[in-house]
């Protein structure tokens, strides 16, 4: 298999370093000055995904960046250096066909990242990303991302491989929601980034049903400010092999980070609640996924707790519509008592209530997910 390693002097320390751990691989290296001549290399333009390296320097990464996407089924473009910023690499990573390693442990990471190259197929299997994102606190974001979960896992037709990622760092409710140990402590790869891999993640996952995991932290005291981001997108990026859609619970404290998994996101679900001021702070998080580019297609919103009449219609319906215009909405019935129920008894709506008309409500928005995921 052939490496092409974008180089525009080959005699540094470092390429050679970088050429020498490819050979190590059974990788033959060739050199290419720049992108432009890369693109001219006939070797390249002939080669079954090969394996391009590229070790940082002026205009690399983002060069990496517009070969990963320009080749997404056939290049793979590895981007070396100490450090990237988190943007950047959910750009690179987001292309399906790229990843970072760093230089400090490039001898094993390169063996990861390398190890299915050889397959020929497009490497598009990776997980759908679906993140729930509270508008403000106590709206049922975390049980959306649970029963959705537990929906499109347990389908009669089609049953989804599904991850649920708990990002309230500092102990959400996730795990008690489904009576599962929470065994994801991010402290653990914050100290030591390089303990990431297949088996550390394995000793992270915690199973509720063959499939449908669980990944969510102990309760435990840590600064969200000492968490880099680039740890994260990596842990999203490592999972995301395992399973068919990762359903992200999203915090209410808004941090840099959480922008970059919303624009990285195939479907995302802003949550709420239906009395006016609630109604105000949704209409305030519309106007900033506004200015992020969402697509409409992929953004819906849950408006929790509505209240019905006599009939089980959803009161007040057009003064909840009025500020919600041009959104795929779906009203989720207020049913304290069968939601309280499934809390207490660690199990989920769909289980233990399925004919409730909440349960069908949270069942209409579980299957919106599947068609602006595409996971159909």
């Amino acid at each position: 298999m052939n490496c092409f390693l974008i180089a525009a002097e080959r005699g540094t320390a470092r390429v050679q370093a970088l050429a020498e751990l490819a050979e190590g691989l059974g990788y033959t290296v060739l050199y290419a000055s720049d992108f432009s001549a890369l693109h001219r290399d006939r070797a390249f333009n002939e080669a079954r995904r090969p394996l391009v390296l590229v070790p940082e320097g002026q205009g690399a990464v983002e060069g990496a960046i517009q070969l990963a996407r320009a080749e997404p089924s056939r290049a793979f473009v590895v981007y070396v250096a100490d450090a990237l910023a988190p943007e950047l690499y959910k750009a690179l990573v987001r292309s399906q066909s790229g990843e970072w390693i760093g230089w400090g442990n490039a001898t094993q990471e390169l063996r990861d990242v390398t190890k299915g190259l050889g397959v020929t197929e497009p490497a598009d299997r990776n997980a759908r990303i679906v993140s729930f994102l509270p508008s403000k606190g106590g709206v049922g974001n975390t049980t959306l991302a649970v029963e959705t979960g537990v929906r499109l896992s347990s389908r009669r037709k089609l049953p989804l491989r599904i991850a649920l990622l708990d990002l309230n760092l500092q102990g959400g409710t996730l795990a008690d929601a489904l009576d599962v140990e929470p065994r994801f402590d991010i402290a653990e790869i914050v100290a030591q980034p390089e303990r990431l891999d297949e088996q550390l993640v394995d000793v992270f996952t915690s199973r509720h049903t063959p499939r449908l995991d669980v990944f969510a932290c102990p309760p435990r005291r840590i600064a969200l400010g000492d968490v880099p981001p680039a740890i994260l997108f990596t842990f999203i990026d490592t999972i995301a092999r395992r399973y068919e859609a990762i359903l992200v619970d999203l915090p209410q404290a808004w941090l840099p980070w959480i922008d970059n998994i919303l624009q990285g996101s195939d479907a995302i679900v802003l949550s709420g609640g239906a009395t006016v001021p609630a109604l105000r702070v949704l209409t305030q998080s519309l106007a900033h996924l506004e200015t992020l580019e969402i697509p409409t297609d992929r953004l819906a919103v849950a408006v929790n707790a509505c209240e019905t009449d006599l009939f089980g219609r959803i009161a007040h319906r057009a003064q909840i519509e009025r500020p919600l215009s041009g959104r795929s909405v779906f009203y989720l019935r207020r049913d304290a008592a069968t939601a309280d129920g499934a809390l207490d008894a660690g199990r989920s709506l769909f289980e233990i209530a399925p004919n409730a008309r909440l349960t069908r409500d949270i069942g209409r928005l579980a299957e919106w997910c599947v068609t602006a995921a595409k996971l159909a």
